[in-house]
């Protein structure tokens, strides 16, 4: 289990190594593929609601500007989600090694960190692409998240009865 938690670990930084290869206009196109489903979603969804089609449609420019204002929100909520896995991950390959308690935390959110500061650096050589210190920020957030998740479930949601076993056992 402990090698498997690493080895999830490692495929999810080169997921994002992945993401954050992809020069500008490829990432474009794949927010706008997730922006195009969440508007279609929604108009069905609001159709489905009133009995009666939306009459009044948005002019093409404030239509223009909802998309990108849409396209900036999914962006930076990928970057978000993608690190609070990444500490979810981390923090699991940890508690398996049995490290736990504030040295944890303090490395899970290091690691995050650092391989945030290392993926802005990296997206500044990609074409298309720049590096923005606020995705840091938003990267750093999302790890945040993930790690109070990860120890919310932890110790609340897991039997008190199991971790009292697995202590045992760990001796």
């Amino acid at each position: 289990m402990k090698t498997i938690s690493v080895i999830l670990c490692v495929f999810w930084m080169g997921f994002i190594f992945y993401m954050s290869s992809n020069n500008g206009e490829i990432s474009h196109q794949k927010s706008t593929k997730v922006a195009d489903f969440v508007e279609n979603t929604k108009e069905k969804f609001q159709n489905k609601i009133s009995k009666n089609p939306i009459e009044n449609t948005p002019s093409a420019v404030n239509k223009t500007e909802k998309e990108n204002q849409l396209d900036y929100i999914i962006r930076k909520n990928a970057h978000a989600f993608m690190y609070m896995v990444l500490a979810i991950l981390v923090a699991n390959s940890f508690f398996s090694y049995n490290k736990k308690g504030k040295d944890a935390i303090v490395y899970v959110l290091f690691i995050c960190l650092f391989y945030a500061v290392t993926d802005e650096f990296h997206q500044a050589f990609v074409p298309g692409r720049t590096s923005y210190v606020g995705d840091v920020l938003i990267d750093f957030g999302g790890a945040l998240l993930g790690l109070a998740a990860f120890y919310l479930v932890y110790y609340n949601m897991i039997p008190k009865r199991y971790l009292i076993n697995e202590k045992r056992f760990n001796r």
